[in-house]
């Protein structure tokens, strides 16, 4: 299975290396890279960039997968890097452009542990589910302008979320 995502530090500075700049975004945060050996495009993002220090660098490979597809390397991928980069895809695309992931991802985790899964895959689980923030039933969602009823319906998103994850930790343990 190729690669999609870098995800660890040192071979993300590594592949950098290797790669051309090819554009900055306006805000200076994306930069996009080609391979010049075989064309390959990645994207340069820093999840968290707004902590101290530029946040966690992530290499994608471009053209960037769909949601379900970002969720299928995420459970399937036996590379590290894909699933971590996979997790903070999901994470970067909620909060930059409202892709809402986490109902989806909480129904593919049900089926997934429902395979009696192997230690490893437990282990992803776990990753998965406290990395991509599933336990936090926080309301993540915009409130300004939004009707009363409409915040207290995306509050009980996220409670129901917290509550399915919280149910698939106890049921590999």
């Amino acid at each position: 299975m190729p690669s999609f995502y870098i995800s660890e530090q040192d071979e993300v500075r590594s592949k950098l290396k290797t790669l051309c700049q090819v554009s900055i975004s306006e805000d200076g945060w994306t930069h996009c890279y080609k391979d010049e050996n075989n064309n390959e495009e990645w994207l340069l993002t820093s999840h968290n960039s707004e902590h101290h220090g530029g946040g966690y660098l992530i290499l994608k490979k471009l053209p960037r997968p769909a949601i379900d597809e970002v969720i299928n390397i995420a459970l399937t991928s036996n590379n590290k890097n894909d699933i971590v980069g996979a997790i903070y895809d999901l994470l970067d695309r909620e909060r930059e452009n409202k892709e809402n992931f986490r109902l989806k991802l909480i129904q593919r985790l049900k089926i997934y542990i429902a395979a009696n899964p192997s230690s490893f895959d437990k282990e992803r689980v776990k990753l998965i589910v406290h990395q991509c923030e599933l336990l936090d039933n926080r309301n993540r969602r915009e409130i300004m302008g939004k009707h009363y009823t409409e915040i207290e319906k995306d509050s009980e998103y996220f409670q129901i979320i917290s509550n399915e994850a919280k149910s698939i930790l106890t049921s590999i343990t």
